[in-house]
């Protein structure tokens, strides 16, 4: 009987040590796990000297433009130009069918010819008092009369050919030979290339950064890489709906033509000494906006406020300030107080492939 008793009291003894073992093995490993640094990447918060940009949209003007219309309802023979292509003032454009007005105007010469005629013979009757001075009359009037139709036929024949009214480029058209075209058709559209400029609307609300002189970038909507840099020589007195209407100077080699539209982005003011952070070094959620700081080897979350977005990056009004170490790379797995390592982003692997997706959204 006692040695069943002592042989249960080893028993429990033998699984009690291997039960308290076992616990004892479990809560080294939390403690492990909880007192692992997590890994980061960070870098040092710097100050700089932002440009603060306002974004429009407008549509490209021409000091000196003009719509070649049809003053007739006629067919064209001859389209005298390409897309795109410099003329000077006077040369031919497009020549629509002149054979009817041509035959007209001959008509009218050979009329004037013998009104001139009669006319003439009947003033020296009249001089020698042969006809009565009505005959004399009516026959100036049909002379006066052919004089006029010959002028108007003329008129009319040269309105079938289309000149350049100035020096400039010309559009395309959306008409060819053999078209008929009728009065006030809209055949193309002339302009100099030489003085471009940008209309635009701004919002009223900063309508005191607004500044004579300042610059705008211009890019085209359609090609984003097409760009140039205008200045602002216009600002309109007073605004409508909200918006103040500007205008800018274009640089002669703008690649540009009126009545595309383009995107504006015009430079108000210089702010020196703002802090600036990476803009995926920004968390979002419903707290606000935060980012992770690494203060003696642990995380500190900080709220902060932001300004202007610009690329790559985000302004910081009030949270963080130049000189700190900013978390940019892991932020999205910390807490709070907890150790860091920071690591050399060049020797370490990618962070985010060893470790869940946070909720928190970015910027």
């Amino acid at each position: 009987m006692i040695k069943r008793t002592v042989i249960s009291m080893v028993v429990i003894t033998t699984l009690t040590s291997v039960i308290t073992g076992c616990d004892s093995g479990s809560n080294i490993a939390a403690h492990k796990a909880i007192a692992a640094a997590a890994q980061v990447e960070t870098q040092t918060i710097n100050a700089r000297t932002l440009v603060k940009q306002v974004t429009g949209y407008g549509v490209i003007n021409s000091h000196n433009i003009v719509t070649l219309k049809s003053l007739q309802t006629n067919k064209i023979t001859a389209i005298l130009f390409t897309e795109g292509q410099t003329v000077v003032k006077g040369q031919r454009l497009v020549q629509l069918d002149p054979r009817v007005a041509t035959a007209k105007v001959a008509h009218d010469q050979a009329l004037l010819a013998a009104a001139k005629s009669t006319w003439q013979r009947q003033t020296q009757l009249s001089a020698k008092g042969v006809i009565s001075r009505s005959s004399y009359d009516d026959s100036e009037s049909s002379y006066k009369q052919a004089l006029a139709q010959l002028a108007q036929d003329k008129t009319l024949l040269t309105e079938l050919t289309i000149k350049a009214p100035f020096d400039g480029v010309i559009s395309q058209t959306d008409f060819h030979v053999g078209d008929v075209v009728t009065v006030g058709n809209s055949i193309a559209t002339l302009y100099s290339p030489h003085q471009l400029t940008v209309e635009y609307q701004l919002p009223a609300q900063q309508r005191p950064e607004y500044k004579l002189g300042q610059q705008v970038l211009v890019q085209s909507e359609l090609d984003p890489a097409t760009k140039v840099t205008a200045t602002v020589d216009y600002i309109a007195p007073n605004t409508v709906t909200g918006l103040v209407t500007l205008k800018a100077q274009l640089p002669p080699d703008a690649p540009f033509s009126p009545g595309q539209n383009i995107k504006v982005v015009q430079k108000t003011q210089l702010l020196p000494h703002q802090v600036t952070i990476p803009t995926s070094a920004l968390m979002t959620n419903i707290q606000g906006a935060q980012a992770f700081i690494v203060v003696d080897n642990k995380a500190r979350l900080r709220d902060v406020k932001v300004g202007e977005y610009y690329d790559g990056y985000v302004q910081i009004v009030s949270g963080l300030t130049a000189g700190e170490q900013l978390v940019v790379n892991g932020q999205n797995y910390l807490r709070t107080d907890q150790k860091v390592e920071i690591v050399d982003p060049k020797q370490s692997q990618p962070l985010s492939s060893s470790q869940p997706h946070s909720k928190a959204g970015k910027a």
